[in-house]
């Protein structure tokens, strides 16, 4: 198990490297000070859309947001009908801010998600004039090669687990191995991969990481 000394220094090793990258990059001791970055970083008045995560519900940006009275397109509020979510989640890519975690970031200062849909992919990399990444310590990896087991044996059948919970889908391979079976299901949840190396031109991207285990 890595010191707190040891964890410290690859969150500023895998900092450097995005900023190197060119994105903006940020540390946040806890879950407190990573809402007060995300918030600081969104302007009065801005659409806000967002995709899937539960690092973003354990923070409570949504119901800050909420209590600020912006405008913010979430398809995944449980208070929305199932049949107005594939809408709210496109008008989340026209927002003005897009809000995300990742499935992993490499030391090497990568990005690295896997999507069923692909709402949450796109819109952090084109569409709002800037999306913000908030990703918690246990999420850092140290290469791609690491970054797909982490997606694959852990996040992936995780998630499907949850969303069948959720959402009553059909039970996926992963969720009865704990481990990626490369399935055909019509639910499957690893359709999309995108890995973004460097910051896209066309958006603003800020990757908040904070020192404690956030999401899955």
């Amino acid at each position: 198990m890595a010191s707190k000394k040891e964890k410290m220094d690859i969150v500023g090793q895998t900092l450097r490297a995005l900023k190197q990258n060119r994105f903006d990059a940020i540390f946040a001791r806890n879950q407190k000070e990573a809402l007060t970055c995300v918030l600081d970083l969104i302007s009065n008045g801005a659409v806000v859309g967002a995709g899937d995560s539960l690092t973003l519900e354990k923070i409570g940006v949504f119901e800050e947001l909420k209590r600020r009275n912006f405008t913010v397109y979430w398809p995944f509020d449980k208070s929305i009908p199932k049949e107005e979510r594939r809408s709210i989640a496109r008008k989340a890519l026209a927002a003005d801010v897009f809000l995300s975690s990742s499935n992993a970031v490499t030391m090497d200062g990568k990005i690295v998600n896997v999507d069923a849909t692909g709402n949450r992919v796109a819109g952090i990399m084109f569409g709002p004039k800037k999306s913000i990444i908030v990703v918690g310590i246990n999420k850092i990896v140290k290469n791609l090669d690491d970054a797909f087991d982490r997606i694959k044996n852990h996040a992936a059948p995780l998630n499907a687990k949850r969303l069948r919970e959720e959402r009553e889908w059909e039970l996926l391979p992963c969720v009865k191995t704990g481990k990626c079976m490369d399935c055909n299901g019509e639910n499957r949840i690893c359709n999309i991969t995108t890995i973004i190396e460097n910051k896209p031109r066309a958006i603003d991207m800020t990757v908040v990481i904070v020192g404690e285990k956030l999401g899955l």
